[in-house]
């Protein structure tokens, strides 16, 4: 989470009925999370989010970059 705040967003957990993902909320940037789904839909949740804006710009680990592109399928 500490790269979605360099990037200038808040992430906010919590739980309910609903998936998550990106929005504005007047001016700020925010990625919902929420905490029921596995941890692998919140990772997904998180770099989509990153994705749409901006992750390319910054520099990932090969290993990392391979798993957001290969593995959940979404290129940065």
């Amino acid at each position: 989470m500490e790269l979605a705040e360099r990037m200038g967003f808040r992430v906010v957990k919590g739980r309910g009925d609903f998936n998550g993902g990106g929005c504005r909320v007047r001016e700020e940037k925010v990625i919902v999370i929420n905490k029921i789904k596995p941890i692998e839909y919140q990772s997904k949740t998180i770099v989509e989010g990153l994705a749409n804006n901006g992750l390319s710009e910054h520099y990932l680990i090969p290993v990392v970059r391979s798993y957001i592109e290969e593995d959940l399928n979404i290129k940065i």
